[in-house]
């Protein structure tokens, strides 16, 4: 009677185990004989239709940035901006006039932008509408996201503005800063567009 006892508890365990052992195994991950990374693994699940796609909007990515650096290049083109503020931490504004723009025209720039005048706050809100004629240490480098284009200029006043543009080849963006030797930097950002 004992020996029964003892056997059917084991016998049970037995069989429970030999049921566990089928989940085990089936939940465990299958290797593939080669292994692939997960970007090539991706493309092979795609469809035709959808690699297209892909390639499509690659070819149309690259021909995008050519376009960004051939326009940097030309030193013909235009920063358009849509907000800037001036530091340190001071408030964003967004631009809605069509008129504000710095256009880099070969040896020479247009600018319209506004900016703060003052070293403490309150500053006062005022707008650069000018031509530059001498644009000193201009500079055009090429960096890893885009362009760094660089120039100082007087700015027929007494203070010595420094220029500096930003631009993303991949989004377009742009970033630039103005800086002087009597008032705080002003920071602006937007966009460039070819001047044809």
């Amino acid at each position: 009677m004992k020996k029964r006892r003892l056997i059917l508890p084991a016998v049970v365990f037995v069989v429970a185990l030999i049921a566990a052992i089928p989940l085990v195994i089936s939940n465990t991950p299958t290797e593939r004989g080669t292994t692939l990374p997960a970007d090539q693994r991706f493309e092979r699940e795609l469809s035709t239709k959808h690699q297209e796609r892909i390639a499509r909007r690659k070819a149309r990515q690259a021909a995008y940035e050519r376009f960004v650096d051939s326009t940097i290049l030309s030193h013909n083109f235009r920063f358009i901006p849509t907000m800037f503020n001036v530091e340190p931490a001071g408030s964003s504004h967004f631009i809605t006039n069509p008129n504000v723009e710095l256009s880099y025209r070969g040896d020479w720039a247009d600018v319209c932008l506004p900016y703060y005048r003052g070293f403490v706050p309150p500053y006062r809100l005022d707008l650069f509408n000018t031509v530059v004629t001498q644009l000193n240490n201009f500079t055009t480098i090429q960096t890893d996201n885009g362009w760094t284009v660089t120039f100082d200029s007087w700015m027929y006043s007494a203070n010595d503005y420094t220029f500096t543009l930003t631009v993303y080849s991949k989004t377009g963006g742009a970033q630039l800063e103005l800086s002087s030797t009597a008032y705080p930097t002003t920071t602006y950002w937007g966009s460039i567009s070819a001047i044809y």
